[in-house]
C-alpha cells in the first residue's frame, strides 16, 4: 500500500513533466511542462486572433482537439496542428534566447518587473477562481507539471529573446548605396 501512495504521488508531483526532455534546440533541453506552456499558448493566441472564423476552419472548441482534424488527408489534428506551432515557436525563441545568453545579454529591469507582475496575476487568478496557490491555477491552465517556477521561467526566455532581437533590430544600419548596388545585383 505504501508503494502505491508513493507511486502516485510522484506521478502526480509533475516531477515527470518537468524533468522528461520533449526536445532539444541548440544544446538546450526543453522539458515536456516548458512545451506545455509553448503549445497552450499557442492555441490561445490562435483562439484570440481567429474567434470569427473558428466555425468556418472546422474547430470546435467544445470538442478535443485531438479529435478534430486540422487537416483529414493527411491524418492531421488539431492539437497536432497546435503542437507543431508550439515547436516551431520554442525552437525560434530559443535561437534568439541562446544567442543572446552568449553575447552576455541580460533582462532589464522593466521586464523582470512585468513577469513578477504576471506572476501575482496568476495568483490573484488562483484566488479568484478557487485554487489553493498559483502552482495549482498554472497547472490546471498549462498541464501537469507547470508551476510558478516553469511559468517564471518560460516568461524570461520569452522575454530575454524579445529583448535582445529589439536591440539588435535597432542596432542595425544600412548604408543606401550598397543596398541599391546590392539589389541591382539580384
Amino acid at each position: 500500500m505504501i508503494l502505491v501512495v508513493i507511486v502516485s504521488r510522484f506521478v502526480t508531483s509533475g516531477i515527470i513533466p518537468r524533468s522528461a526532455t520533449a526536445l532539444t534546440v541548440g544544446g538546450t533541453k526543453v522539458s515536456a511542462a516548458e512545451l506545455n506552456h509553448y503549445y497552450v499558448d499557442s492555441i490561445n493566441n490562435y483562439m484570440t486572433e481567429m474567434s470569427d472564423y473558428m466555425s468556418m476552419l472546422g474547430l470546435d472548441t467544445s470538442k478535443p482537439l485531438s479529435e478534430q482534424f486540422f487537416n483529414e488527408a493527411e491524418g492531421q489534428t488539431w492539437a497536432d496542428y497546435f503542437l507543431n506551432q508550439a515547436t516551431t515557436n520554442v525552437k525560434n525563441v530559443y535561437a534568439i534566447y541562446n544567442a543572446a545568453k552568449a553575447d552576455g545579454f541580460t533582462l532589464s529591469n522593466e521586464s523582470k518587473a512585468s513577469i513578477d507582475m504576471g506572476i501575482q496575476n496568476m495568483k490573484s487568478y488562483a484566488t479568484m477562481y478557487g485554487y489553493p496557490s498559483a502552482d495549482t491555477y498554472i497547472a490546471a491552465t498549462y498541464g501537469e507539471g507547470c508551476n510558478e517556477k516553469t511559468y517564471r521561467h518560460y516568461a524570461e526566455v520569452q522575454m530575454i529573446a524579445q529583448e535582445y532581437a529589439a536591440a539588435k533590430n535597432e542596432g542595425l544600419t544600412y548604408d543606401d548605396a550598397a543596398l541599391r548596388a546590392e539589389e541591382a545585383k539580384n
